[in-house]
């Protein structure tokens, strides 16, 4: 039976294999303890996309003990140029290289040298792995970083979002714009709650993205849907209503017991004078602080890989006190 890794030793021998169903209780548990885990590398969370939609090859590697030392949830995606290319799996916003607490630096290197070596002898022309943001680790776990890069990875991609450190907030961190708008919302008598209506939700939050970017969520609503059945008390809906009427929510994902994560961000342009997301978000951070979060974290305010900058959503997200996080995917080539 395989196990996690309890001891690591230098120059073990080492397996990379691709990852199977059987592997599926193994591979869930490691997740959930590792370092740097969280929910979206939980094979319930990839599992919920069509079978046919990606092509899954996440890889396992363990020593020669059968001990599990790391896991990365991975698909093919093929270039234009004809090449194949393993990255880090494209139902889930960030994944990498999953690392136990265990696993030392010496380990790492020797990790990523055999993932490099596994790729190589099977027609792998890259990797790219889009890490999990610092805020999501449970324990620093930078030597995956360094490791990486040691072994000739490029930072390829590079993302910023905004965060916000909830046990040190105090709304004095607000600008004066967005405090005098809450105070306006509170006016309007406006209320903030968790909402079980997503489907009113959904038709504001598919016109936003319609009118705004021409685009649909990256969730159909029946996915979202299977989503929060699958990941009940992890995914929540938080809405801010006048009178009976949803006007403005966020669709908060619970990654790991560290952040939340405000995956979707819509309002009711109609609404839009009342200032619903200020209110939204002014109590949305206290309901983080008072449940022993760290952070909560707005997500990117940047477009096109990170060539394009959405000044206006940066503002808004800065005015509650918020600062920068990178989010960094790196490209090995193997050619």
């Amino acid at each position: 039976m395989r196990q996690i890794a309890q001891c690591i030793c230098k120059g073990e021998a080492m397996e990379v294999r691709y990852f199977q169903a059987e592997d599926t209780g193994l591979w869930e548990r490691f997740v959930r303890d590792a370092r740097n885990g969280t929910i979206m590398q939980q094979r319930k969370f990839l599992t919920y996309h069509p079978r046919e939609r990606f092509q899954d090859c996440s890889l396992l590697v363990f020593n020669k003990k059968n001990h599990l030392l790391a896991v990365v949830p991975a698909a093919i995606k093929a270039e234009q140029k004809g090449n194949k290319i393993l990255c880090s799996h494209p139902g889930s916003s960030h994944g990498g290289l999953i690392v136990g607490h265990n696993t030392k630096t010496a380990c790492m290197l020797e990790i990523v040298r055999n993932i490099k070596e596994f790729c190589r002898h099977r027609g792998f022309q890259a990797i790219e792995l889009k890490m999990v943001p610092r805020i999501y680790h449970r324990w620093p776990c930078d030597d995956v970083d360094f490791a990486l890069r040691y072994m000739g990875a490029k930072i390829y991609k590079t993302e910023l979002a905004t965060v916000l450190p909830l046990q040190s907030y105090h709304h004095k961190k607000a600008n004066s714009t967005t405090m005098r708008n809450v105070r306006k919302a509170l006016k309007n008598n406006l209320k903030f709650k968790e909402s079980a209506d997503l489907k009113s939700y959904w038709s504001i939050l598919c016109n936003n993205l319609k009118v705004r970017h021409n685009t649909s969520p990256t969730h159909s609503y029946d996915e979202m849907v299977d989503l929060m059945k699958r990941f009940k008390n992890k995914i929540k809906l938080f809405a801010v209503y006048l009178g009976e009427r949803l006007i403005a929510g966020s669709v908060v994902f619970i990654l790991n017991e560290r952040a939340v994560n405000c995956f979707y961000i819509a309002h009711d342009e109609g609404y839009q004078q009342y200032r619903p997301l200020n209110l939204l978000f002014y109590q949305l951070i206290h309901w983080g602080k008072q449940e022993n979060f760290q952070y909560l974290d707005w997500g990117i305010s940047t477009e096109q890989g990170g060539s394009k900058i959405n000044e206006g959503l940066f503002n808004f997200k800065e005015g509650f006190g918020g600062r920068g996080m990178l989010r960094e995917t790196y490209r090995i080539d193997l050619k």
